[in-house]
């Protein structure tokens, strides 16, 4: 085995894995479901891009309901919610070569991981 094919490990976080030669993630990850596993040479990757998605609207109104509910201990839980919804929600998407663009997303506190994986993989790609 030759030092040129041995693989590196770059990002290894909540996102996936991105190594000199693969991208593994888990395709469709959500909040709340874990999506499933994809093993993807880097030749065949086009292009990943970092994306924060917010719901302004949604977040508001369960703010609002949040706050009117607060006496009644109930409206704790739209409030948490809508802060979250207002916070924003990292996503990264992965687009293959076959033109399937894969999303991956994560709490609002996984900003910097989604960054360091999208970072790692145009290093990778492009040679930043």
């Amino acid at each position: 085995m030759t030092l040129s094919s041995k693989e590196n490990v770059l990002v290894d976080n909540c996102f996936g894995i991105v190594t000199n030669k693969r991208l593994t993630y888990m395709a469709k990850k959500s909040w709340f479901s874990g999506g499933r596993r994809e093993d993807v040479p880097l030749k065949q990757v086009v292009a990943v891009r970092y994306e924060m998605d917010r719901k302004v609207f949604g977040g508001l109104f369960l703010i609002v309901l949040g706050i009117v509910l607060i006496t009644v201990v109930v409206g704790i839980i739209p409030l948490i919610v809508g802060i979250l919804l207002m916070w924003g929600s990292p996503t990264v998407n992965v687009v293959t070569a076959g033109g399937t663009a894969t999303p991956v997303t994560g709490w609002p506190w996984q900003k910097s991981e989604a960054e360091a994986f999208v970072n790692a993989v145009h290093s990778q790609l492009f040679g930043e």
